[in-house]
């Protein structure tokens, strides 16, 4: 997959504080008058971006299945972890040095360890029962064999407990954009400071990114294959 430039149209969404993958069914308008943007601005940026964005964006709409799982698990939970791991640190450190005179950091470091706790024991549940399942499917469509047997119902019931877990975090990282004030830095803050809020901002794209390829790629996909097997 190609990760977004910085003229991709997803870029421009998140300079707007638009979420496109947890909040990716709504409608733009709904979203401009929650946030209180101008739609027409938004649509003319976001079309002129769409202009310069190299094509394709993204082959994992046609590859097997478990090539997109395989991407999914090396590259976004890879560095998902990596990445949580950083943060979690930085938030503490920055709190502990910087907390009595910036109380919101407090939400932050409690928001980032929330975010952790949620997506570690989701990421492992993907990895050790649904990916597995999808593989399979895919395997089973392949060969014309019959749908492999689950431990659970549907394949859409777990993709929906996952898809509630996106939104829980989705909404945490909206609660640390508008905490951060879009990552604006106080006066005088320190490179640690600094590492904080740049990590903060990069790993709300890489989540919103991770997010879009299993909300509106891979979840879809395995649902419509599920219903042909």
């Amino acid at each position: 997959m190609i990760w977004p430039s910085s003229s991709h149209p997803r870029c421009e969404y998140l300079r707007f504080g638009i979420d496109y993958c947890c909040g990716g069914t709504k409608p733009l308008q709904q979203v401009c008058t929650e946030q209180n943007l101008s739609l027409p601005q938004v649509r003319e940026e976001l079309g002129e971006a769409e202009s310069r964005s190299p094509q394709p964006i993204e082959p994992w709409t046609t590859s097997p299945l478990a090539q997109l799982i395989g991407h999914i698990v090396e590259v976004c939970h890879g560095a998902t972890r990596t990445e949580l791991q950083r943060l979690t640190a930085l938030a503490n450190k920055v709190n502990s040095r910087h907390g009595a005179g910036h109380p919101e950091l407090a939400q932050v470091q409690d928001l980032v360890q929330q975010i952790a706790d949620e997506m570690t024991p989701h990421m492992e549940k993907e990895e050790r029962i649904l990916f597995p399942y999808i593989t399979d499917l895919g395997a089973a469509a392949v060969a014309s064999a019959a749908k492999p047997h689950a431990c659970f119902g549907s394949v859409a019931d777990p993709i929906a407990a996952m898809m509630a877990d996106h939104d829980l975090v989705g909404a945490a990282l909206a609660s640390i954009r508008g905490l951060t004030n879009n990552f604006m830095l106080p006066e005088g803050a320190c490179p640690t400071y600094h590492a904080l809020y740049a990590s903060l901002a990069d790993f709300e794209a890489l989540t919103h990114r991770h997010v879009h390829l299993e909300n509106n790629v891979l979840f879809p996909r395995s649902i419509e294959l599920a219903g042909k097997v």
